[in-house]
């Protein structure tokens, strides 16, 4: 039995239409299925966590875009009983790309599917907030509190430090910052309606590169090894090769190899933010002084003040003190 979980959100709202047309695959496959509509009050991360909560094995198959296998990947309650597919469907196809996989080839993936075989195991990236403020409702993308707990655990009875999970990157700084500040705008669905949506990303692009503070980043690897990075727009730790609609700021990241591509740019101005920011969409911008890359198993990164965070895009909170690691577990796909 397959649970399809369809998010009627994806493609610009047209995420119903889109699973009409790849239905008629499943049934001529002769698959046996049962079908899951997300809502506002049913979303995508709840339906996850009824499903995988029982200790059986379980095989889901996620219709949507990158934001949507994030709130599956967040809602998976137990990884070593369930097994995913995935259709792309959304607007952003990093993670398809990222797979080395068609958003195209639909018969392809569902004929993958049905056979039911493991076919990768991909990491399963997780960002730990020590701090947070700012908090974001997920529906309204509304700050709904200022402030957060400062600190947690430690003590006796403390809240547990809070994560979220991630299948393509997790940023802090600039990125994150157009991931929000698109989000909330009110021309995103229109722009989205007429398949022009990107534009928003990039008018919030070149906002943000204008208006983002520029802060003294510490990074420490999974060593100890610190390093700061001085004035700095961002970084991004990435499990997969694209983000943000197909930029590679690291594009030599694999998410089967344990390890986390950091990208991050010390001491650029913001004149040669827009340089080299461009050069970003081919991988070219390591080439640039001051925009450096490396890689570890994880990565704690502190700034002097809270930024926005982002997981696959989605922003949540700001936080000053970050670490970005991988779960133990492994995402069990079928594609």
């Amino acid at each position: 039995m397959y649970h399809i979980v369809v998010n009627p959100a994806s493609s610009s709202g047209h995420g119903k239409s889109q699973w009409d047309k790849i239905e008629p695959l499943f049934k001529k496959g002769g698959a046996r299925y049962k079908i899951h509509y997300s809502s506002p009050y049913r979303p995508v991360e709840q339906i996850c966590a009824e499903l995988t909560s029982s200790g059986q094995d379980t095989d889901i198959v996620i219709i949507g875009g990158d934001g949507t296998m994030n709130a599956a990947v967040n809602g998976i309650r137990d990884f070593d009983h369930t097994r995913v597919g995935y259709i792309q469907t959304g607007s952003g196809n990093d993670l398809i790309h990222g797979l080395g996989l068609s958003k195209r080839d639909r018969k392809g993936a569902v004929e993958k599917i049905l056979r039911g075989e493991v076919v990768r195991r991909c990491d399963i990236g997780r960002v730990t907030y020590h701090n947070r403020s700012s908090l974001i409702d997920p529906f309204t993308h509304k700050v709904t509190e200022e402030e957060d707990v400062k600190a947690y655990g430690g003590e006796s009875g403390a809240q547990a430090e809070p994560f979220r999970l991630f299948n393509i990157s997790a940023g802090i700084g600039f990125d994150a910052a157009v991931c929000r500040q698109s989000d909330a705008s009110s021309f995103k669905n229109v722009l989205n309606q007429v398949h022009m949506g990107k534009l928003i990303y990039i008018s919030e692009a070149v906002h943000m590169i204008l208006t983002s503070p520029m802060v003294e980043l510490k990074v420490t690897d999974s060593s100890g090894k610190e390093t700061d990075y001085e004035k700095s727009l961002f970084a991004v730790a990435m499990n997969t090769g694209y983000e943000g609609g197909g930029f590679k700021f690291c594009p030599n990241a694999d998410n089967t190899d344990g390890l986390l591509d950091l990208c991050a740019a010390s001491g650029v101005t913001r004149a040669d933010f827009f340089r080299i920011f461009p050069t970003a969409y081919n991988g070219k911008h390591l080439k640039f002084d001051g925009v450096y890359a490396d890689r570890s198993a994880s990565w704690r990164i502190r700034s002097e003040i809270p930024l926005w965070v982002h997981t696959d895009g989605e922003v949540y909170c700001k936080s000053s003190d970050i670490t970005i690691d991988f779960l133990p577990q492994k995402l069990r796909l079928l594609i």
